[in-house]
Order: structure tokens, then sequence, then C-alpha cells
């Protein structure tokens, strides 16, 4: 107990005319369970008010965390970049996983800003919780966690490491199947826009869909690859008036992150070209948004319920000794198709 706890106690203590002790079985919330009559609790209660008192609530749950009664509490390192959309998600697969396995799980978002999870040392060294889930780390987060000492049980999120459990979408995959979308479609010349910095993800599902064009000979020039430094609307007009400009348009465009369609949307009808008509257009990730474009856009998605689903068991067989050792979970794309690009074409 800190020095100042201690004091406010004490204080406590002698504004109420009551020992220390029982100041401190009432903060506790065991006046009930000592027999301290309701009268002395709420004298003691109403004096802790008047003082500011703050009860340390992690260490209330480290003392409980032997209680087979008591929930685990997992965090949640959320990065504050993140659309909202991904975290309804999320927090639908959380809250459905907690109710329908009857979990006995409590669970805080921590917030971070992206290459900044070294600013939480605190939290994985001191053990604040029984088990996080990281979600959305850059590379220099993942180098941070690799180097990291910890006896805290950690679930990576969407991300690979060779330390920690983890489940992940094949991004290779992903890109690949795009790929073969726009060939089985019939298309010979197409495009790609995405951003310029490239984590592990954006780079796997890029160079699936690539490698793949190439295996497939479907031309992209250079013109039709196309970047910008952000992943938001105004980053898909920007992409979308370069390609323009670069010349002919291909028929088909994979764009790597679907918070970048409505840009390109907007750029293409401003300059009279239709969609599917003119060139088919598939996104990657499911957000709202992709169904209120007009036409609905074609996306590759993969089910983050379902990874939340995975997350939360990994990390509590970690945290009951059922899994010591690290496990990898990889987990499948699949398209949701709508209007701005068709199915695969039905072999008679």
């Amino acid at each position: 107990m800190s020095s100042k706890k201690k004091g406010t106690i004490k204080l406590i203590a002698e504004r109420t005319n009551v020992s220390p002790i029982t100041v401190s079985i009432v903060l506790n919330g065991r006046g009930d369970e000592m027999r301290i009559s309701k009268e002395t609790q709420e004298k003691i209660l109403e004096e802790a008010k008047k003082l500011g008192y703050q009860p340390n609530v992690f260490a209330r749950r480290l003392k409980k965390s032997n209680q087979s009664s008591s929930p685990l509490l997992i965090g949640i390192l959320w990065p504050a970049t993140y659309l909202s959309d991904l975290l309804v998600r999320f927090f639908n697969g959380l809250q459905n996983c907690i109710l329908n396995k009857k979990m006995n799980i409590e669970t805080v978002f921590k917030p971070y800003y992206p290459s900044n999870l070294a600013q939480l040392k605190e939290l994985f060294v001191e053990n604040l919780f029984n088990g996080v889930i990281v979600v959305g780390t850059t590379d220099s987060d993942i180098e941070f966690l690799e180097n990291l000492n910890t006896v805290m049980p950690i679930v990576m999120f969407n991300r690979q490491s060779s330390k920690y459990s983890c489940i992940y979408v094949d991004e290779y995959s992903l890109g690949e199947k795009v790929a073969k979308l726009f060939a089985a479609r019939g298309h010979k010349s197409v495009g790609l826009i995405g951003p310029s910095y490239l984590n592990r993800n954006f780079s796997m599902r890029r160079v699936g869909f690539l490698d793949t064009c190439t295996k497939l000979n479907l031309s992209i020039s250079d013109n039709h690859i196309i970047t910008d430094d952000e992943v938001d609307t105004e980053a898909g007009r920007n992409c979308m008036k370069k390609m323009l400009s670069n010349g002919d348009l291909p028929t088909a465009i994979f764009i790597l992150s679907s918070t970048m369609a409505y840009g390109v949307y907007s750029v293409l009808k401003e300059n009279g070209y239709s969609i599917p008509d003119d060139v088919e257009i598939v996104g990657c990730s499911d957000l709202l948004t992709c169904e209120l474009l007009n036409p609905k856009l074609t996306v590759i998605d993969y089910s983050i319920e379902r990874m939340v689903y995975k997350s939360l068991n990994l990390i509590t067989e970690m945290i009951t000794g059922i899994s010591s050792e690290p496990i990898s979970l990889i987990e499948d794309s699949y398209f949701i198709f709508r209007e701005s690009c068709g199915n695969f074409p039905k072999l008679d």
C-alpha cells in the first residue's frame, strides 16, 4: 500500500473515530462480512468521498485472481487510427463469444498510437491484465514485443509472430484470389491502388496480387500501380486522378483498402466512367460504407468476428495453462459479391 493511501485511511479513521483496520475492511467491501454496522460503514464511505479516496482497482483484481470465481481481465490494445467500423465488428465478436460461451471474462479497451506501443511497456512488465490481445501492430510495434520479456499471455490479432500466439489472415492468398477473379472474368489489363507504406499485411496482399497477375498473364503496368501516403477517401481520389492522368484505364482495379473506395468512385464518375461497365472494382475489407456506394462495392473480406472468437479461446487457454507454446492460426478470406464486380463465371 502506498504511503499516500495509508495516510488517507489513517485520516478517515481519525475523522470517523474507528480503527484504520475497520476503515480498510469497509473500503474493501467486507463490512457486512465482518459485521460492521451499516451506520459505521456509511460514515466511513461518506468521509472517503469527501477526501477523494480512490481504490486501487488493479491491486484488488490481482488479489482476487487466484479465486476460481473471479473473472479473467483481458486487455484489448487497440490502434487509435483504426476505423470505427472495425471496432464495431470486433466488439460484436467479443460480446457474442463471451455471452454465447458463457465465459467469465471482463475486457478493458486500451487505445494506443501505432508505432508507439512501447509507451505501454509498464502494462506488460507489471502484468496489469491476465492477458492481452494486441490489434493492429506496426512493424516497429512487433519489434518491441519480440524484444519484450513478460510472463503475461499475449495474442497477436491479424499479425504474425514467432514468439507469441497469433491469428492472422493469409494475405498473399487474399491478393492471389482477386487476381484469379479478374482473370476468370476475362480481364487483360488490371490496376492496383493502395498505401505507399507497406506493413506486412499490405505488402503480402500486394505481392500475392501482382505475382498472380504475372502468372496469369494479366497486364499491370507501372502506370496502373498507384499509391498514396494515406488510406482515406482523399487518398483514393489522389490515386484515381493520377491513374487517369497516366493514360488508358485498366478494365479492373483492386483497392488494397476499402477505405479508399469512395474517393476512387467519385473521380471515375466525375470523368464519365461507369462502374462496372467501364471498369470493375474490388475492395479489401467489408465496411459499412461498401453497401452505401453506388454501385455497391464487391469486396474480399475475412471474418473479424470469428478471429475474435479464436483469439479469446487462445488467450483463455494460455491463462489457464491448457496451452503453453505459441500457436498460430490462419484465417481464410472470401468474396462478398455485389455490383461493382461480378462472380466467377459458371462453367458449362
